[in-house]
């Protein structure tokens, strides 16, 4: 870990965090969370578990892109979402 790592972390973000370190702290979090009896603080560790797994989510959908770069999105005959039962 260098020293912008060291900085970065330090400020909060969780890109210097390593896949397992950042599964780790989740879970750690995701524990207090459930066992949390205040309100306030479990709202706090509610909204940082969003932050987890929007980082999470983003590494999985950079993974994705790397795997498969000329993936698209399907389009269906009558538009994005709705069936084709008609």
């Amino acid at each position: 870990m260098g020293i912008f790592d060291s900085v970065a972390r330090g400020m909060g973000s969780l890109r210097p965090l390593s896949d397992e370190e950042l599964e780790d702290e989740r879970e750690a979090l995701r524990q207090r969370y459930v066992s949390s009896d205040n309100v306030g603080e479990a709202s706090n560790l509610y909204d940082e578990l969003h932050r987890y797994d929007k980082e999470m989510t983003r590494r999985a959908n950079e993974a994705y892109g790397r795997d498969n770069p000329d993936a698209t999105t399907r389009h269906r005959e009558h538009g994005w979402y709705l069936p084709n039962d008609d």
